[in-house]
């Protein structure tokens, strides 16, 4: 028998643990009164992994050892600083179960000396096991103050639906197949990340295409396999990885997994050693995107701000445009930033084509010098967190999503100078190699042989053509609605009780939300959309959110506001309680 107010957190990765943690903090602080009876509340959680909290991109089946958070350790906590205070109060426990977290982060060090460190890049595998702990404690703490904590895991939502008693959600175990209902269901939270689009393209199908880095194991049988069924050429065996973001690197480091890089006495990379074996030569992997560069190499944040590019110029131009943003104008207050924090030497035409002629280069000059890099990557950063992009108007909401955002994503989002001294080593042993292939390459194409032809530019800036055994798709996500692959999902819009956002014909894809503020998401009803009473959202399912709060403190902001809106729903059921039952009448001990 549940409670009498039922949330449900459909996906505990990082956004849900983020959301479940801080409702959970709410509900059981002692300093807000009245209590909550014992049996008034019950918390449902859906995950389709084997745990609660890493969720697909920290979940120890997707990582491997050298797969690193792209963002420093002080960002990253579900509240405050929280994932460095972890690892300071987990520190024997990580040194005698896993020495190896440590050591990837800080090889040769003696492990009893270490100290987490704030700006650390750690592994992924690591921020995997502090968010699975942080869940346990939280359901603990649920527990132990009477709430009802229900764990599916394994389990997957299927489908959903309001009805006069609330929402209906029918789940699927994934290891029986069987089927039931969780019914009268108050508030859903949708936070199920990112989402490997269904397959639309003339590649689909293909034994030779890879759609997605994760998990490695799994990729680097599909290669090897390709690879033994192409033997009998004479050629090299070659990779194309598509996407030199985040989750390029992780692709390229995968395939590199078996090899052996090796260090300095202070710790750097100094070379690398592919594996050997008898009679073959080592992989060729070629990384490309249509810029043809990898994420910069960052320090902390400049102590700059912004000067042109500021809220009351924003205001401006709002009041200029009928209440929304140009693009155009927005760029060029962004280029002038940018040219009085580097006496000139940069602007915005450097971002959109770093002046650089490979990405080898530009990597050695980020590993070398980071001063100017980090008041470009500061200002880029700045400037997004600016969230102008809802205040666009349609069509330059269009142009950003077709041609601009991929330049700020690749300028902000930094990487760990241990990766770019890694894929430097692996350029020096001749296993990879970088392509740009330029905003207007026609697709991946597959040859008469098999083999996938690649466009991409040349030196001199023309056309040429490279060719591969494999591709491995690491590039951005698609956002359309209707190549979401759950079936939760394609029936949520089915029945209405999601739409994609669009805004004046144009359709951004990801669920909308309430044009109002907060997170409810917005149900058909009728011929308009209202706010949902049941279904809440943010994070990756909601495309425009990420345009302007894709890093870890606006997902702990949005938990708070989620936690604070559910909170609402508990203290009007307990002044009900009082209302009905009398003042100091309700109480743990009394509903038990």
């Amino acid at each position: 028998m549940r409670g009498d107010l039922t949330y449900c957190v459909i996906g505990t990765g990082f956004a849900g643990t983020c959301a479940l943690w801080h409702l959970v903090q709410r509900l059981t602080d002692a300093r807000r009164r009245p209590p909550l009876s014992r049996s008034a509340v019950t918390i449902v959680t859906v995950e389709r992994g084997p745990v609660n909290g890493p969720g697909y991109p920290y979940a120890k089946d997707n990582v491997q050892l050298a797969h690193r958070c792209n963002n420093e350790a002080s960002t990253m906590g579900i509240h405050g600083n929280d994932f460095v205070d972890w690892l300071t109060e987990s520190k024997p426990w990580l040194i005698r179960d896993h020495p190896e977290l440590i050591r990837e982060t800080h090889p040769g060090i003696e492990l009893s000396a270490w100290q987490p460190s704030d700006g650390e890049f750690y592994p992924r595998a690591l921020f995997g096991l502090y968010l699975e702990k942080r869940f346990q404690e939280t359901v603990e703490r649920a527990r132990a103050h009477g709430i009802d904590a229900q764990q599916y895991v394994r389990h997957e939502a299927v489908d959903g639906y309001a009805t006069e008693q609330g929402f209906t959600l029918a789940l699927r175990s994934l290891d029986t197949g069987h089927e039931f209902t969780v019914d009268g269901i108050d508030r859903v939270l949708l936070s199920t990340g990112h989402w490997q689009s269904r397959a639309s393209d003339a590649l689909s199908g293909d034994s030779g295409l890879i759609a997605s880095p994760y998990p490695p194991d799994a990729v680097k049988a599909a290669v090897a396999a390709r690879i033994r069924s192409r033997r009998a050429r004479d050629e090299r065996p070659r990779v194309f990885v598509q996407g030199m973001g985040p989750s390029g690197i992780d692709a390229i480091m995968t395939l590199c997994g078996d090899g052996e890089f090796t260090y300095t006495d202070d710790g750097h990379i100094a070379s690398y050693r592919p594996a050997a074996r008898a009679g073959e030569e080592p992989l060729h992997i070629v990384a490309g995107s249509r810029c043809g560069f990898f994420s910069p190499v960052r320090g902390p944040l400049a102590p700059y701000e912004l000067h042109h590019l500021t809220e009351e110029r924003l205001a401006d131009i709002r009041r200029e445009h009928q209440g929304q943003l140009k693009i155009e104008r927005i760029l060029d207050l962004l280029d002038k930033d940018l040219r009085r924090a580097t006496d000139g030497a940069v602007g915005w035409d450097d971002i959109k084509n770093p002046p650089y002629p490979s990405a080898k280069e530009k990597l050695a000059s980020d590993l070398q010098d980071s001063y100017t890099g980090n008041l470009v990557y500061t200002l880029a950063l700045k400037a997004r967190r600016l969230r102008f992009y809802h205040q666009l108007a349609p069509r330059d909401k269009a142009t950003y999503d077709r041609l601009l955002d991929t330049h700020f994503i690749r300028t902000a989002v930094p990487m760990p100078a241990a990766n770019a001294e890694k894929l430097l080593a692996l350029m020096d042993a001749g296993v990879l190699t970088t392509v740009r292939q330029g905003y207007d390459a026609p697709r991946i194409a597959v040859e008469e042989d098999g083999r996938f032809r690649i466009a991409h530019l040349s030196d001199d800036g023309g056309q040429s053509v490279l060719r591969a055994d494999c591709v491995i798709r690491a590039s951005g996500q698609d956002f359309r609605m209707e190549n979401h692959p759950s079936p939760l999902i394609q029936n949520l819009l089915r029945r209405g009780e999601i739409v994609p956002h669009e805004e004046g014909g144009y359709v951004t894809g990801g669920i909308a939300l309430d044009a109002r503020g907060g997170y409810r998401v917005r149900k058909r009803a009728g011929d308009a959309t209202v706010p949902s009473p049941h279904l809440t959202s943010y994070g990756a399912p909601v495309r425009f959110w990420q345009h302007q709060h894709n890093f870890a403190a606006a997902f702990v902001e949005a938990a708070e506001s989620v936690a604070e809106d559910w909170l609402d729903d508990a203290a009007a059921l307990t002044a009900r309680s009082l209302t009905v039952d009398g003042p100091g009448l309700v109480t743990s001990e009394t509903r038990s």
